[in-house]
């Protein structure tokens, strides 16, 4: 094997290795059931558009892999934002009118109905709207999360 092989193949096993420490450090050596009768919602109450949040594994505060559900009342505008963890998202109930730039524009939103998988890459500027009915998103990250707004109002 010539050298170069030899320290490209040291290199990804390097990375690997490390990739796998730290997936196997935001796992959790415990199961964990929740059933549809202990999710309960949360209202925050710094949030103006009344979107109510539920924690069903993990701390979103932490380094570590979290899944949280999000519930979002109709006719909710989410201005532009970004979060700074790549997120997977689901949403499970209603329809989700989703779009990626760092201005809201009814005409880059795509409809995404109950059943749909998305995903927003850590710092991808992203809006939304709920339109006519409440949805439900549930959404699994590794931690710490956050929300920077690029821009101001909304609902």
């Amino acid at each position: 094997m010539n050298k170069y092989k030899l320290i490209s193949s040291a290199i990804i096993f390097t990375v690997l290795t490390g990739a796998a420490s730290v997936f196997s450090q935001t796992q959790k050596s415990t199961t964990k059931v929740v059933l549809p009768s202990e999710i309960n919602f949360v209202v925050n109450p710094n949030d103006p558009a009344g979107l109510q949040t539920v924690l069903l594994d993990g701390d979103p505060t932490k380094s570590e892999l979290y899944t949280m559900q999000i519930k979002i009342p109709a006719n909710v505008k989410l201005l532009a934002h970004w979060h700074p963890e790549t997120r997977s998202v689901m949403v499970l109930s209603g329809t989700f009118y989703y779009g990626y730039g760092d201005k809201f524009d009814e005409k880059k939103l795509i409809k995404l109905p109950a059943g749909t998988f998305f995903n927003e890459p850590s710092r991808q500027p992203h809006f939304a709207w709920t339109k006519n009915g409440s949805v439900v998103l549930q959404v699994t990250g590794v931690g710490p999360t956050g929300k920077t707004d690029l821009e101001i109002g909304g609902k």
